[in-house]
């Protein structure tokens, strides 16, 4: 009887630890193709006009590569502005990493009903907010989702061959 609860409790173990893995449609290079309603959110969080303007006519690729580890990945946000590269991230796992704004991040990335989501909350001052963006598919778009004071903005990123 212990044999058949311990084999019970290490198959529910294994079953918990490969729900930590991200998921393989997740995996590969999106080039952003287009935005909805993304002034209106830049908008929200306070950027001048001409920020706003920087920001929309930025180019954006995100990478989601595998590591040689199980349960760990490489994500890169490449901007024409600035490139941000994070190594070996774990599903729930905080870290210390750069944002955008070159300023200190706690970042956290999680997934919920196979939605994954990016938490950064800064860790200097300025004017950088706590914030999560959603990552899910939409169609043949991997759609990020990001929402501020009741304004949402959403991008498309088309995989890459």
């Amino acid at each position: 009887m212990c044999a058949k609860i311990a084999l019970a409790v290490l198959l529910l173990g294994v079953a918990t630890a490969s729900a930590a893995n991200l998921p393989d449609k997740y995996y590969g290079s999106f080039d952003l193709d287009h935005s909805e309603n993304f002034d209106e959110y830049l908008t929200a969080k306070g950027y001048g006009w001409f920020t706003r303007k920087l920001v929309t006519f930025a180019t954006f690729k995100k990478i989601f590569t595998k590591t040689d580890k199980p349960n760990l990945f490489d994500y890169s946000n490449l901007t024409s502005k600035k490139d941000v590269h994070y190594k070996n991230v774990e599903l729930g796992k905080s870290f210390e990493g750069e944002g955008l704004d070159s300023t200190k991040h706690e970042v956290t990335f999680t997934l919920k009903d196979g939605h994954l989501f990016e938490h950064h909350k800064p860790l200097q001052g300025g004017d950088a907010k706590e914030e999560t963006y959603e990552y899910l598919f939409d169609g043949d778009f991997l759609l990020v989702r990001m929402s501020f004071k009741g304004v949402e903005g959403r991008r498309y990123y088309k995989r890459l061959p």
